[in-house]
């Protein structure tokens, strides 16, 4: 029986998933919830397009409801996505909890740990799924790396390097600093992917060094940290520069006792070794498309092992708040983050 899920939020992201559910034989996309209507917001919408796979045509006939309440009494739902700006999470996630509904939320969770909490506390409570949407976990070539920290194939991991930086966002609400505040900035947005996967190999770091050069010449976009473990750093920088129109980049450097594994584009790693450069590529991979799949695979069959959860990303939360602990401590640094 296919799940009915609901759509909470037509941005690009909400877009993103919705021509995921549809895509999806396990899934029916019971309803779009914005207070916009749906073919105006596909039309209007900025964002990473790229990841946008939908025409007028796929959605001009699913329910579109202005508000949540309306949605949750009439849609008979099973569960809901949420894509709303952060400071709408909590009272959205809390609402199709209560209603008895399974949720994934975009990230980041909250920026506050005290309403991710909440949220964690009401999923267990009523026995529901609670999966937070951070994709770096579905993406291939970072699988692979978790996969060779944890096999031993290249030995002990030594020292891992994780960078994601792109052009400031010109859409949205971005230039209201009450919105970038609410939004938890560079750190929260963007950054907290990579702290997320670092938890997600290795767990709580013991300590976290900063360094707030960046920040501060950054007016608070730009974030370098190392998180430091019993048996290897790893290093976390990024964040938004200008121009707008600056490209999104990302990698990562893994150096093991027996080779380095590295990625500098998406869907691709090379392993270099004592023996040569093996490269792998996954020209068809799609990580929004395997992160709902995961979604609906914890529900259907109860196994949590492929997503984010909930207590997973307040301990990632958590983090970017023990980072601007000590960012804030730094002179010419607390007015800037």
């Amino acid at each position: 029986m296919n799940l009915r899920i609901l759509v909470v939020g037509f941005g690009f992201m909400g877009q993103t998933h919705a021509g995921n559910l549809l895509r999806n034989p396990q899934a029916e996309l019971a309803g779009i919830v914005d207070l916009e209507p749906p073919i105006e917001r596909l039309a209007s919408i900025k964002g990473n397009r790229d990841t946008v796979h939908l025409s007028v045509e796929d959605i001009c006939r699913v329910p579109h409801f202005v508000s949540l309440e309306t949605a949750l009494t009439s849609a008979d739902a099973d569960a809901a996505i949420i894509a709303l700006p952060t400071k709408h999470h909590c009272n959205a996630v809390l609402q199709c909890l209560e209603h008895g509904l399974h949720v994934m939320v975009e990230k980041p969770f909250s920026i506050s740990l005290k309403e991710c909490a909440e949220m964690c506390r009401i999923a267990r409570g009523k026995e529901k799924v609670l999966a937070v949407g951070y994709v770096v976990r579905a993406m291939k070539e970072y699988q692979y790396l978790r996969e060779t920290i944890h096999n031993g194939h290249l030995g002990l991991l030594r020292f891992l390097s994780l960078s994601r930086v792109t052009g400031y966002p010109a859409w949205g609400n971005w230039n209201d600093p009450a919105f970038r505040r609410a939004s938890g900035g560079a750190l929260f947005d963007l950054v907290s992917h990579d702290l997320d996967f670092a938890e997600y190999c290795l767990g709580d770091p013991d300590d976290i060094a900063i360094d707030p050069i960046l920040c501060r010449e950054f007016d608070g976009n730009m974030i370098q940290a190392v998180l430091r473990y019993p048996k290897c750093n790893v290093k976390i920088e990024g964040g938004f520069v200008s121009p707008p129109n600056f490209p999104f980049r990302r990698n990562f450097t893994a150096y093991f006792d027996n080779g380095t594994l590295c990625s500098d584009c998406s869907g691709e790693y090379q392993e270099i070794t004592s023996a040569g450069i093996r490269t792998e590529s996954f020209p068809d991979d799609d990580p929004y498309y395997t992160e709902v799949a995961r979604f609906i695979d914890a529900i259907q069959n109860g196994d949590h092992s492929g997503i984010c959860s909930g207590e997973d990303g307040r301990r990632s939360i958590q983090v970017c708040h023990r980072i601007i602990d000590q960012l804030t401590r730094k002179p010419g640094i607390k007015e800037t983050i």
